[in-house]
């Protein structure tokens, strides 16, 4: 009696080591990514910084200026803001923001005697916790003097670096692209030329529209608390600007920080007028300067725009939720272009399988005739 035979297996040994040397390059990419993280951050800063100045530099040029001067005066312009910002702003922000963190405490326990947070505290002892972690948490001298002055050091590095960047970005960026298409088909370069240029305008527009807004934002911020009396207008002013660049969410929570701030520091009256400040500005920002300022740039669904942020806050914090939603209007833009392609070849019905069409005479039930080959249609 003969021994029945198994059945060959499928799967051949080239099949497992194409799988496995699959598997091996993604890990060494993702090792790589992860060990050079930190510059990779600091290259999509720069991009982002220089997709914003990108707008301006252009206006200049219309206006018969060189490009490298455009730019270097837009640097230079940078530049002395931020040295203006250092040598004024910054110490009144330290000041006031390091006052506002270790005040946090005792605003903490007024909030805790209004009788709606005296009701959550009792049901969830939630104020108890907050305070006692501050307290624990916020340290009331200085650290030691190697790791502040390392601290700024690195720092001032990666401000320098990423300024280099943005300058670098405006300068070479174009004629980088250009030679980047010297390895694409010569048909298909005026493509993706296109198709570049359209991903620039709308995530260059809606980064520098976003700057736009955050900076109105911090402004009316740090107007109307200096108009309330709040002692911490200019630290409150910068977190509005900074949690403005935050879709959606950013202006909820700089509207919770300031309220709570004004409610706590000076009064129920003002803390009233601050909130009903917020909510008109809001109403302003959300139906008049993000349809003006961003009326052709990003167009995404919210659930998407949710999805994304909640993505890039998990894997890099507040710079991944700056930076999600640019780099998915950038993945947008190649997506629409090629669903527009399929969309094209299944109007034309070229999905790139060849049909078989019947001349007219041998679509009836009658046999064909084996003469008559089919018409082959492409």
């Amino acid at each position: 009696m003969e021994t029945p035979r198994r059945p060959r297996s499928q799967v051949t040994p080239r099949t497992v080591w194409t799988v496995a040397s699959h598997v091996l390059a993604l890990v060494t990419v993702l090792w790589l990514l992860a060990r050079v993280w930190t510059v990779l951050s600091w290259v999509m800063v720069a991009l982002f910084l220089a997709l914003a100045a990108h707008p301006l530099v252009r206006w200049m040029e219309r206006h018969r200026v060189r490009r490298g001067l455009a730019v270097f005066s837009v640097a230079l312009l940078g530049l002395g803001l931020l040295s203006a910002l250092l040598m004024t702003l910054v110490p009144m922000l330290l000041e006031q923001g390091l006052a506002l963190v270790r005040a946090a405490p005792d605003y903490i326990d007024r909030l805790q005697h209004l009788s709606w947070v005296e009701k959550l505290d009792e049901r969830y002892d939630v104020i108890d916790r907050i305070a006692a972690e501050l307290r624990q948490r916020i340290p009331m001298t200085p650290g030691p003097v190697i790791g502040v002055v390392t601290d700024l050091l690195r720092k001032l590095a990666a401000v320098v670096t990423i300024s280099v960047l943005t300058v670098f970005f405006l300068l070479f960026g174009a004629d980088l692209f250009d030679k980047t298409l010297q390895w694409v088909e010569p048909s298909r370069r005026e493509h993706w030329r296109t198709l570049a240029h359209e991903m620039h305008r709308t995530v260059g527009g809606y980064v520098a529209g976003a700057f736009l807004i955050s900076f109105i934002g911090g402004v009316v911020t740090a107007v109307s608390t200096l108009l309330l009396g709040v002692p911490y207008f200019m630290a409150l002013g910068l977190a509005m600007a900074v949690l403005g660049l935050i879709p959606f969410v950013g202006s909820s929570l700089g509207l919770v920080l300031v309220a709570g701030t004004t409610f706590a520091s000076v009064g129920m009256k003002e803390g009233l007028i601050a909130v009903g400040i917020f909510v008109v500005y809001q109403q302003l920002e959300g139906n008049l300067l993000q349809p003006l300022i961003q009326r052709r740039t990003l167009k995404m669904n919210p659930l998407l725009i949710a999805l994304v942020m909640l993505v890039g806050t998990a894997l890099a914090g507040l710079l991944g939720a700056l930076l999600a939603l640019p780099i998915a209007g950038a993945v947008q833009v190649l997506i629409e272009d090629r669903l527009a392609r399929l969309n094209e070849q299944w109007r034309n019905g070229k999905n790139g399988a060849t049909r078989v069409i019947l001349a007219p005479e041998d679509q009836g039930t009658r046999p064909r005739p084996p003469a008559e080959p089919p018409v082959i249609q492409h």
